[in-house]
């Protein structure tokens, strides 16, 4: 009498042989899903340490071992947005730290974080943040120091 007991196969969907075993799917998934995080993690850090002159996407790819093609979708996967989306966002944010300091004007910020025009710059700020520069400066003043005068409307 013949064993029911076989090996167990690959089972085929569409034009892929898929394991038998479901658990090795989800591991297979969860190991690509922790390597793309790494690599992603080693470009935010790049970006951050060189937010006036960003890498370009060629040297982000070639930091994480990625192809150009495949490190974009990668990238939006792991991050939530796209490249340029989190370029702008993190100049952003390198620019609400240096408002806090008033003895750089606003220019000097813009160009501080990244942006190689300071009317961009403030458009940018306010479509992200919807306020200026100028206003989420005081604003923050305002708010970091309980003495500090209000603003008064005439």
């Amino acid at each position: 009498m013949g064993s029911l007991l076989t090996e167990a196969k690959p089972f085929r969907f569409g034009n892929k042989d898929f394991p038998h075993d479901l658990r090795q799917i989800n591991c297979q998934n969860v190991t690509t899903a922790l390597k793309h995080r790494m690599a992603v993690q080693k470009t935010l850090d790049l970006i951050r340490g060189r937010i006036q002159d960003p890498p370009r996407l060629c040297e982000l790819a070639f930091l994480a071992g990625l192809s150009r093609t495949y490190f974009s979708p990668v990238f939006k996967e792991v991050v939530g947005m796209g490249l340029q989306d989190y370029l702008i966002c993190a100049r952003i944010d390198k620019a609400k730290e240096l408002l806090s300091d008033i003895n750089l004007t606003i220019k000097q910020i813009a160009y501080e974080a990244g942006f190689k025009d300071p009317d961009h710059f403030c458009r940018t700020f306010k479509k992200k943040t919807g306020t200026t520069p100028t206003d989420w400066r005081v604003r923050k003043l305002e708010d970091s120091l309980p003495n500090f005068p209000k603003r008064i409307l005439i």
